[in-house]
């Protein structure tokens, strides 16, 4: 059975490498940003980057932000982080730039493989970068200018550090970290998030401040793919599989094919032929769908949605997302303009610029598409399922 909600690696990566060859074509000369929903395969796509550039022996480093609450923070992990990936020479490189960028560095080169020298170098920087971080952070221009390149740093969950980050922080970070890229030509970055990055920027620089990220769109499966995935699950569980039982599974997930949402339509399945015995039908699917998945057991699966509006979105934002989104539950499609009524009961505004930038938050946050012009659905089927049982009530 393949990985719910983990990352997927080795032999369960399945049909990523055309985005994976893509991205590494990419950043040999552009910075990248992975745009995706949550679930979607990002850190998966991520981590076969970093595996890939690890095979070719080109330094990498994997920097998982969301606990990142300042500038100096994340400035003590990358730094970390970058003396700890690579050859032995690119480590040599690293250690003179520390050497000179911060004085009181005492250890020697020998020490820099022991987490007793990457602890007490954790410490230090982060001592360092306590307060004015922003003059401090200068020095960082030292250690990338011994960065003759390529090296890739790969930023997960980027858009959360920056919303962790207070406001004046976070503006000055942004202008700091595009000035970094700039004049970094041996740097390249691939960053990604489950949040949409416009928004979180929007306030605090504005989109110029990443505008030179060479966006890179991550979709769901393929139809030919989902069924071999589908095929494939079948064949490992040593259950017989059947063109009408993959349909059926394919059917509860809905069009686009959500990997995180095909795997937990599989992984119900399972459970219930390991309880109740028999074998996978269509029949069988409909059932999990229903009990497992939609029903009280299979909550869990999808509460970050919700919760999401509460910590991302502000009181009236999520008021009117909530009850927009209740609407659009209820039907195959919701025109634009009873939103907008909603949107005005819902936030006692008349401000069509606020309406539509909700609106546009909501798709980058792929609740919501607008495939037909005017018309408003849920982006995902069986998340639109769900919200119609859990949350069209409260609308």
């Amino acid at each position: 059975m393949l990985p719910v909600g983990s990352p997927a690696t080795g032999d369960d990566f399945i049909d990523r490498e055309r985005e994976t060859a893509f991205i590494l074509d990419t950043i040999e000369k552009d910075h990248v940003m992975l745009v995706a929903p949550r679930r979607f395969g990002k850190t998966s796509i991520m981590r076969k980057i970093e595996r890939d550039l690890a095979s070719r022996h080109k330094p990498c480093v994997f920097l998982e932000v969301e606990s990142v609450n300042s500038p100096g923070e994340f400035i003590t992990d990358l730094v970390t982080a970058l003396v700890e990936c690579g050859g032995a020479s690119h480590k040599t490189r690293i250690f003179s730039a520390l050497e000179k960028a911060f004085a009181r560095l005492q250890e020697s080169i020998d020490e820099l493989e022991t987490p007793a020298f990457r602890a007490k170098l954790r410490s230090r920087l982060r001592a360092e970068f306590s307060d004015d971080w922003h003059e401090k952070a200068k020095k960082l221009d030292a250690i990338f200018a011994e960065i003759d390149g390529p090296v890739c740093i790969i930023l997960e969950e980027f858009p959360v550090a920056i919303q962790n980050m207070e406001t004046d922080d976070a503006r000055k970070f942004l202008h700091w970290f595009r000035r970094l890229r700039q004049d970094s030509p041996g740097v390249r970055f691939v960053v990604g998030g489950s949040v949409s990055i416009d928004h979180v920027v929007y306030d605090v620089g504005g989109t110029p401040v990443i505008n030179d990220f060479r966006r890179v769109g991550i979709g769901g499966f393929e139809e030919d793919v989902a069924f071999s995935v589908v095929e494939q699950v079948f064949q490992g569980e040593d259950w017989e599989y059947s063109p009408e039982t993959g349909r059926a599974v394919l059917d509860c997930v809905g069009d686009p094919c959500i990997p995180y949402f095909l795997m937990i339509v599989l992984s119900g399945l399972k459970e219930e032929v390991d309880i109740s015995g028999g074998a996978p039908s269509p029949a069988l699917v409909e059932r999990v769908y229903n009990k497992r998945i939609l029903g009280s057991e299979g909550r869990h699966y999808f509460e970050h949605y919700s919760r999401r509006l509460r910590t991302t979105y502000s009181d009236a934002e999520a008021k009117a997302a909530r009850a927009i989104l209740s609407r659009v539950s209820a039907a195959e499609s919701l025109p634009v303009g009873i939103a907008y009524d909603i949107f005005r009961r819902s936030t006692a505004s008349e401000s069509e610029d606020a309406f539509r930038a909700l609106l546009a938050q909501l798709n980058h946050d792929f609740y919501v598409t607008m495939d037909t012009p005017g018309e408003l659905r849920f982006y995902s089927k069986m998340l639109r399922d769900w919200w119609r049982i859990y949350h069209a009530s409260s609308g």
